[in-house]
């Protein structure tokens, strides 16, 4: 497989959690994953300008692709493995983040 580019997004939806979704060249979706704010007892503010985000693009020659995270004491860790390789990571940290 040649090379190709995709992108990691991780962005909050509605206050309730994150979204996080990886895509290709021409902005299909390759991979996606959810995190509720409630299943970790975290809740975002009640108000705040705008809503956090974070891109990571790479480029890799593989055939496939997944998406996994984990929560740390900090935050969450949302990592792209390419052919069971780590390709890409982003982090939402709860400062950063402002999530309690």
């Amino acid at each position: 497989m040649p090379i190709q580019t995709y992108r990691l997004e991780v962005r909050e939806t509605d206050a309730s959690g994150i979204d996080a979704d990886v895509y290709d060249a021409e902005d299909m979706i390759v991979a996606s994953t959810q995190v509720a704010y409630e299943d970790y007892g975290l809740e975002a503010p009640a108000s705040r300008d705008g809503s956090p985000s974070a891109v990571a693009e790479f480029s890799t020659d593989v055939t496939t692709i997944d998406l996994q995270f984990e929560r740390d004491d900090a935050g969450f860790v949302f990592r792209v493995f390419g052919d069971r390789e780590e390709v890409a990571t982003v982090r939402a940290d709860d400062v950063e983040w402002e999530v309690d």
